[in-house]
Protein backbone atom coordinates (compact mmCIF):
# COMPACT_ATOMS: atom_id res chain seq x y z
CA UNK A 1 0.00 0.00 0.00
CA UNK A 2 2.76 2.61 1.00
CA UNK A 3 4.70 2.10 -2.56
CA UNK A 4 1.54 2.26 -4.24
CA UNK A 5 0.39 5.28 -2.50
CA UNK A 6 4.35 6.97 -3.48
CA UNK A 7 3.70 5.89 -6.92
CA UNK A 8 0.56 7.80 -7.20
CA UNK A 9 2.10 10.83 -5.34
CA UNK A 10 5.28 10.42 -8.04
CA UNK A 11 2.76 10.09 -10.87
CA UNK A 12 0.83 12.66 -10.04
CA UNK A 13 3.67 15.10 -9.25
CA UNK A 14 5.48 14.27 -13.06
CA UNK A 15 1.94 14.96 -14.77
CA UNK A 16 2.10 18.52 -12.88
CA UNK A 17 5.44 19.36 -13.70
CA UNK A 18 5.12 17.99 -17.03
CA UNK A 19 2.09 20.74 -17.86
CA UNK A 20 4.15 23.84 -16.08
CA UNK A 21 7.19 22.79 -18.46
CA UNK A 22 4.84 22.70 -21.56
CA UNK A 23 3.25 25.78 -21.04
CA UNK A 24 6.38 27.78 -19.61
CA UNK A 25 8.17 26.70 -23.51
CA UNK A 26 5.28 28.40 -24.92
CA UNK A 27 2.55 25.88 -25.67
CA UNK A 28 -1.02 26.62 -26.37
CA UNK A 29 -2.81 24.83 -24.04
CA UNK A 30 -5.62 24.65 -25.82
CA UNK A 31 -3.60 22.28 -27.88
CA UNK A 32 -2.14 20.36 -25.29
CA UNK A 33 -3.11 16.78 -25.46
CA UNK A 34 -2.86 13.84 -22.43
CA UNK A 35 -0.46 12.37 -25.43
CA UNK A 36 1.76 15.60 -25.09
CA UNK A 37 1.64 15.36 -21.08
CA UNK A 38 1.67 11.61 -20.58
CA UNK A 39 4.92 11.37 -23.13
CA UNK A 40 6.28 14.01 -21.00
CA UNK A 41 5.09 12.97 -17.43
CA UNK A 42 6.70 9.33 -18.44
CA UNK A 43 3.76 7.59 -17.57
CA UNK A 44 0.94 6.16 -19.03
CA UNK A 45 -2.62 7.46 -20.57
CA UNK A 46 -4.75 5.84 -18.12
CA UNK A 47 -2.71 6.70 -14.94
CA UNK A 48 -3.18 10.35 -16.37
CA UNK A 49 -7.25 9.51 -15.76
CA UNK A 50 -6.26 8.18 -12.38
CA UNK A 51 -5.53 11.61 -11.24
CA UNK A 52 -7.59 13.99 -14.00
CA UNK A 53 -10.79 13.99 -15.86
CA UNK A 54 -9.30 16.26 -18.40
CA UNK A 55 -6.31 18.69 -19.43
CA UNK A 56 -8.07 21.57 -17.93
CA UNK A 57 -8.13 19.73 -14.89
CA UNK A 58 -4.72 19.37 -14.65
CA UNK A 59 -3.61 22.93 -15.67
CA UNK A 60 -6.01 23.96 -12.40
CA UNK A 61 -3.93 22.37 -10.57
CA UNK A 62 -0.50 22.86 -11.78
CA UNK A 63 -1.77 27.03 -11.46
CA UNK A 64 -2.89 26.75 -8.03
CA UNK A 65 0.22 24.65 -6.80
CA UNK A 66 2.26 27.13 -8.36
CA UNK A 67 0.44 30.63 -6.84
CA UNK A 68 0.62 28.57 -3.39
CA UNK A 69 4.49 28.26 -3.79
CA UNK A 70 4.75 32.06 -5.11
CA UNK A 71 2.88 32.65 -1.41
CA UNK A 72 5.36 30.46 0.85
CA UNK A 73 8.39 32.35 -1.22
CA UNK A 74 7.18 35.56 -0.24
CA UNK A 75 10.14 36.80 2.32
CA UNK A 76 8.78 37.77 5.84
CA UNK A 77 8.52 41.39 6.38
CA UNK A 78 9.28 41.06 10.44
CA UNK A 79 7.35 40.18 13.34
CA UNK A 80 5.35 43.49 13.07
CA UNK A 81 5.47 45.62 10.20
CA UNK A 82 3.03 48.45 9.36
CA UNK A 83 0.10 47.60 7.25
CA UNK A 84 2.12 50.00 4.58
CA UNK A 85 5.10 48.00 4.72
CA UNK A 86 3.23 44.40 4.55
CA UNK A 87 1.24 44.96 1.73
CA UNK A 88 3.71 46.65 -0.57
CA UNK A 89 6.15 43.83 0.97
CA UNK A 90 3.83 40.98 0.05
CA UNK A 91 2.21 42.39 -3.26
CA UNK A 92 5.32 43.22 -4.76
CA UNK A 93 6.82 40.03 -3.92
CA UNK A 94 3.98 38.15 -5.07
CA UNK A 95 3.61 40.34 -8.31
CA UNK A 96 7.19 39.48 -9.20
CA UNK A 97 6.42 36.22 -9.38
CA UNK A 98 3.28 36.20 -11.42
CA UNK A 99 5.25 38.30 -13.75
CA UNK A 100 8.12 36.28 -14.46
CA UNK A 101 5.59 33.07 -15.01
CA UNK A 102 3.49 35.25 -16.79
CA UNK A 103 2.99 33.15 -20.18
CA UNK A 104 2.11 30.39 -17.43
CA UNK A 105 -0.80 32.12 -15.95
CA UNK A 106 -2.36 33.53 -19.06
CA UNK A 107 -2.50 29.79 -20.68
CA UNK A 108 -4.26 28.58 -17.56
CA UNK A 109 -6.76 31.54 -17.23
CA UNK A 110 -7.60 30.55 -20.42
CA UNK A 111 -7.82 27.37 -20.66
CA UNK A 112 -9.91 27.43 -17.37
CA UNK A 113 -10.96 30.86 -16.70
CA UNK A 114 -13.92 29.89 -14.35
CA UNK A 115 -13.14 27.58 -12.42
CA UNK A 116 -9.69 28.80 -11.66
CA UNK A 117 -10.84 32.25 -10.54
CA UNK A 118 -12.93 30.91 -8.43
CA UNK A 119 -10.22 28.32 -6.92
CA UNK A 120 -7.90 31.55 -6.63
CA UNK A 121 -10.57 33.67 -5.20
CA UNK A 122 -11.50 31.30 -2.64
CA UNK A 123 -7.66 30.78 -1.93
CA UNK A 124 -6.90 34.37 -1.40
CA UNK A 125 -10.19 35.26 0.72
CA UNK A 126 -8.20 32.45 2.82
CA UNK A 127 -4.57 34.16 2.81
CA UNK A 128 -6.71 37.51 3.85
CA UNK A 129 -8.75 36.09 6.58
CA UNK A 130 -5.96 34.10 8.20
CA UNK A 131 -2.45 35.63 6.91
CA UNK A 132 -3.00 39.14 6.49
CA UNK A 133 -3.56 42.34 8.81
CA UNK A 134 -6.94 42.88 7.00
CA UNK A 135 -7.78 39.39 8.70
CA UNK A 136 -9.11 40.71 11.91
CA UNK A 137 -10.98 43.90 10.37
CA UNK A 138 -13.14 41.71 8.06
CA UNK A 139 -13.52 39.68 11.28
CA UNK A 140 -15.47 42.05 13.21
CA UNK A 141 -17.22 44.60 11.08
CA UNK A 142 -20.95 44.25 11.71
CA UNK A 143 -23.68 43.33 8.66
CA UNK A 144 -25.42 40.55 7.38
CA UNK A 145 -22.54 39.43 5.34
CA UNK A 146 -20.18 36.56 6.94
CA UNK A 147 -16.60 37.40 7.14
CA UNK A 148 -15.79 34.85 4.25
CA UNK A 149 -18.04 37.10 2.34
CA UNK A 150 -16.22 40.16 2.55
CA UNK A 151 -12.76 38.26 2.22
CA UNK A 152 -13.91 36.65 -1.31
CA UNK A 153 -15.31 40.50 -2.56
CA UNK A 154 -11.88 41.55 -1.60
CA UNK A 155 -10.37 38.87 -3.29
CA UNK A 156 -12.76 38.83 -6.52
CA UNK A 157 -11.84 42.49 -7.08
CA UNK A 158 -7.80 41.95 -6.53
CA UNK A 159 -7.86 38.94 -9.01
CA UNK A 160 -9.56 41.32 -11.42
CA UNK A 161 -7.76 44.23 -11.24
CA UNK A 162 -4.13 41.22 -11.40
CA UNK A 163 -5.83 39.10 -13.97
CA UNK A 164 -6.25 42.47 -16.56
CA UNK A 165 -2.58 43.43 -15.68
CA UNK A 166 -1.28 40.00 -16.90
CA UNK A 167 -3.13 40.29 -20.32
CA UNK A 168 -1.89 43.66 -21.08
CA UNK A 169 0.18 44.17 -23.70
CA UNK A 170 3.39 45.59 -22.10
CA UNK A 171 4.12 46.82 -25.40
CA UNK A 172 1.68 49.62 -25.66
CA UNK A 173 2.66 53.22 -24.96
CA UNK A 174 1.38 54.42 -21.40
CA UNK A 175 -0.68 57.31 -23.29
CA UNK A 176 -2.68 54.42 -25.42
CA UNK A 177 -4.33 53.57 -21.61
CA UNK A 178 -4.68 57.35 -20.88
CA UNK A 179 -5.29 58.87 -23.84
CA UNK A 180 -9.26 58.61 -24.87
CA UNK A 181 -8.27 58.83 -28.97
CA UNK A 182 -5.63 55.88 -28.47
CA UNK A 183 -7.09 52.67 -30.14
CA UNK A 184 -9.23 51.30 -27.16
CA UNK A 185 -8.63 47.65 -27.78
CA UNK A 186 -5.12 47.92 -26.83
CA UNK A 187 -4.33 48.35 -22.91
CA UNK A 188 -0.88 49.41 -21.36
CA UNK A 189 0.59 47.71 -18.58
CA UNK A 190 1.17 49.12 -15.36
CA UNK A 191 4.62 48.68 -13.67
CA UNK A 192 4.89 46.52 -10.76
CA UNK A 193 4.94 49.15 -8.20
CA UNK A 194 1.95 51.09 -9.89
CA UNK A 195 -0.08 48.14 -9.25
CA UNK A 196 1.55 47.43 -5.82
CA UNK A 197 -0.31 51.28 -5.23
CA UNK A 198 -3.39 50.43 -6.67
CA UNK A 199 -4.29 46.92 -4.66
CA UNK A 200 -2.98 48.63 -1.38
CA UNK A 201 -5.02 51.79 -1.47
CA UNK A 202 -8.25 49.49 -2.71
CA UNK A 203 -7.78 46.75 -0.12
CA UNK A 204 -7.41 49.22 2.39
CA UNK A 205 -10.41 51.72 0.93
CA UNK A 206 -12.47 48.50 -0.15
CA UNK A 207 -12.50 47.11 3.84
CA UNK A 208 -13.58 49.83 5.45
CA UNK A 209 -10.81 50.01 6.86
CA UNK A 210 -7.74 52.72 8.19
CA UNK A 211 -3.76 52.23 8.69
CA UNK A 212 -4.25 53.65 12.12
CA UNK A 213 -6.68 51.12 13.01
CA UNK A 214 -4.73 48.31 11.41
CA UNK A 215 -1.18 49.28 13.09
CA UNK A 216 -3.55 49.37 16.62
CA UNK A 217 -4.52 45.66 15.75
CA UNK A 218 -1.19 44.70 15.19
CA UNK A 219 -0.25 46.46 18.54
CA UNK A 220 -3.21 44.47 20.61
CA UNK A 221 -1.85 41.33 18.92
CA UNK A 222 1.64 41.88 20.40
CA UNK A 223 1.25 42.88 23.47
CA UNK A 224 -0.93 39.71 23.60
Amino acid sequence: MIQEDARFVRSRAALIAAVVELLDEGRDAAQLSITDLVGRAGVSRPTFYKHFDDTAALIREAALRRLQSAFDRIPSVGEDPSWPTFVRGTLRALLHELDADAPFYRAALESSFGLLTGDVIAYLASRLLESSPLGPVIRRRPGPDTPRDRAEFLAAGAMWHVTRWLFADVNVPVEADTNPTADSSAAARASTDELVERLSSLLLASSGATVAELDALRAEHVRS
